[in-house]
């Protein structure tokens, strides 16, 4: 998901910011506030701090989205040179049955699935790491961490058991590995988004890339929606 990274000196704070133009047979308000309520509320919870040039700037995201018809989704991603704009098709179901973005970290575009539970499972927040280049993490065991896992952790991660679908199951069998519901932003995770950038010469930075490859109801990339 391509965004935008604006420093506002007067506020002392970094905003990222991003919209979400929705389409698909399943894209409705409903879908759309309870996904970006989920995102903002999780990445905003960590209130991670970065240091500029001596000075501690609060990171703060500001996440918007609108439901478009398919038809209006192929115009606008036909022009689209706004890095704050992004594609999102939502269906119940596709071909590799779970939802992803698009093409390599970052990407502008995806396929999110409501029976993924968008809005309340962390899915969509998940997937909007994916989209400002967060990877899942080197290792898959958050056994003896004492925290939630982190939101990059991917289904099928190893955590301790109060963190499973089943507490009293064994660790990596049915049952024994993490709920996603657990996961939450760290700010670890939300620093890594900023990694390496700098705004010593622009007070406005673009995350991410813009392919604007759309999908059809299936999930495979398509010029022509159906």
């Amino acid at each position: 998901m391509a965004a935008i990274a604006t420093l506002q000196i007067e506020k002392r704070q970094i905003e990222i910011a991003s919209k979400l133009y929705l389409y698909g047979s399943e894209a409705t308000d409903d879908i759309g506030i309870a996904v970006i309520e989920e995102i903002n509320r999780m990445y905003n919870e960590p209130e991670a701090f970065v240091n500029l040039s001596g000075d501690q700037v609060m990171v703060v995201f500001n996440i918007t989205y609108k439901i478009i018809s398919t038809g209006e989704a192929m115009l606008r991603a036909a022009v689209n040179l706004n890095f704050r704009n992004n594609y999102i098709r939502i269906e119940n179901e596709n071909h590799i049955t779970r939802s992803f973005m698009g093409y390599g970290l970052g990407d502008n575009v995806g396929h999110w699935l409501t029976t993924d539970n968008l809005g309340t499972s962390t899915t969509a927040a998940h997937e909007f790491g994916h989209s400002l280049g967060l990877d899942h993490p080197a290792v898959l065991d958050f056994r003896g961490s004492a925290t939630p896992p982190p939101i990059m952790a991917p289904r099928g991660s190893l955590v301790d058991p109060h963190f499973q679908w089943n507490p009293q199951a064994i660790p990596g069998e049915f049952g024994g590995t993490m709920n996603p519901k657990y996961r939450k932003v760290t700010k670890d995770e939300v620093l890594l988004i900023l990694n390496d950038l700098s705004f010593e010469n622009d007070t406005n930075i673009r995350l991410g890339q813009i392919s604007n490859t759309l999908f059809d109801k299936t999930g495979s990339p398509t010029r022509w929606l159906s």
